[in-house]
């Protein structure tokens, strides 16, 4: 019954986005460039400078899962569908001031059990902030309060988490100068929204607090690349890792460097990590590659990339030593949408083909083998915990998962995508009672 009503639900709204797109395409071909744009920049006075543009979105994803990382987790099998609803006003008060508001739910009308406060939030501010503009002659700097989302860089540590229904939010203030699309600097102190199943009952998580300046900068006599500087800090009432529970307060410091020259693009990024864990030193570490190469001017204009990363586990459990590295608040999925674990104690290789068979289609085909960066260390779910029974043992094989992802953009408004993974996992995990299992999503976004 339940595979039934995905279908069907999936039909109708493919069916409702086909719909929207042909009248997208027949406003966009005639004398109206774009059929949302009344919603944009509606004056509020006389002289327009109080006025406000309207936003919103509608997302529609039926989703798959059996036995989810390597059947580990629960529920063993799943079939959902999720629906994602925003709405947005962004008032623009004279040339300096800004106010922007966002509501929004998150329902799960299929779901086996109860869905997880990311997959099920009937109604909530999603964000909800105040901004001052000062034009400086060096740059404009900007004072941001309120519920927001952020991002930073490739999204490794800081992200908005877009697959599940309720994307991640913090509340606090954030400060920002910027002198060109290219220098960028941004300082913040603020704590994360904790997502709740009810009507406007989401808050501040009071047992962490995180802050940091994070820097955009281009380098000198070399045009194609751009380096990002950072410091984080994380401060954790409840940090559970292999080695335990306890208070955590930790220091990231990282870099990355980023850019494209002709065909070539790179993302190469690591970060250090130091503080403390209860009684115990941290001492972590992450490096990360992002390499690809487009072969323009052939059918099909091929990508070919490699994705790597090296992300430090705890060599001894037991010793005055913390050494996994903690992630924050990554992009999840973080290597597919099947999100089997977590970038924690991780050694991953990921080569990659995407090819474009049509205009605005994009396929990438994916294999990714795994391993446990240190042996003493447990393999880590997606929310960044040790999952029982992978830790020590012998051997460092996780897994491999084989994934593919077709997106279809017809319209700027209009975005269809689909996904299929599928893992199977290596003798360590084998051990725990981990078996092989797939994963597969269909979605359909409208934003305006």
């Amino acid at each position: 019954m339940a595979r039934r009503t995905c279908a069907v639900v999936a039909f109708c709204w493919l069916s409702l986005a086909g719909m929207a797109a042909a009248q997208d395409n027949i406003s966009t071909n005639s004398s109206e460039v774009d059929p949302f744009g009344s919603l944009k920049s509606i004056p509020l006075s006389s002289d327009g400078s109080v006025k406000v543009s309207l936003g919103g979105q509608l997302r529609i994803r039926p989703e798959l899962s059996d036995r989810p990382v390597f059947g580990l987790a629960k529920p063993e099998h799943n079939e959902a569908v999720l629906i994602r609803s925003l709405l947005s006003a962004d008032f623009s008060l004279g040339p300096y001031l800004r106010s922007f508001v966002e509501v929004g739910s998150g329902q799960a009308p299929i779901w086996n059990g109860v869905p997880p406060a990311t997959q099920l939030d009937r109604f909530d501010l999603m964000q909800g902030f105040g901004e001052l503009t000062l034009p400086q002659e060096l740059g404009a700097l900007t004072f941001r309060a309120g519920r927001q989302e952020m991002s930073f860089g490739s999204s490794r540590l800081v992200s908005v988490r877009d697959s599940p229904n309720i994307r991640r939010a913090f509340d606090g203030v954030r400060v920002a100068w910027a002198n060109s699309p290219d220098i960028r600097i941004d300082a913040f102190f603020v704590r994360p929204v904790l997502p709740q199943h009810g009507v406007f009952d989401d808050k501040s998580d009071p047992g962490q607090a995180f802050w940091g300046v994070y820097a955009t900068v281009p380098l000198p006599h070399l045009s194609p690349l751009k380096a990002d500087y950072y410091y984080l800090g994380l401060d954790r009432a409840d940090a559970t890792f292999a080695q335990g529970t306890s208070a955590e307060r930790r220091q990231t410091l990282g870099m990355r460097l980023f850019g494209k020259a002709n065909n070539l693009d790179w993302n190469v990024e690591a970060a250090y990590q130091f503080g403390r864990f209860g009684n115990a030193n941290i001492r972590a570490w992450s490096v990360s590659v992002e390499l690809g190469y487009t072969f323009e001017g052939v059918p099909l204009s091929p990508r070919i990339g490699l994705n790597a990363d090296a992300i430090s586990g705890d060599r001894n459990l037991r010793d005055t030593t913390l050494q996994t590295f903690n992630p924050m608040f990554p992009r999840l999925p973080y290597f597919s949408e099947a999100n089997l674990f977590a970038p924690a104690n991780l050694i991953d290789v990921q080569p990659n083909l995407t090819v474009t068979p049509a205009k605005n289609i994009t396929l990438t085909i994916g294999w990714n083998p795994l391993w446990k960066e240190s042996e003493a260390d447990a393999f880590y779910g997606p929310a960044i915990t040790p999952v029982a029974g992978t830790a020590g043992g012998a051997g460092r094989y996780v897994g491999q998962q084989v994934s593919t992802t077709l997106i279809w953009k017809p319209t700027r408004h209009l975005t269809f995508g689909g996904t299929y993974v599928n893992y199977t996992p290596g003798e360590r995990i084998q051990h725990a009672g981990g078996t092989s299992g797939s994963f597969a999503a269909a979605w359909a976004t409208i934003s305006f």
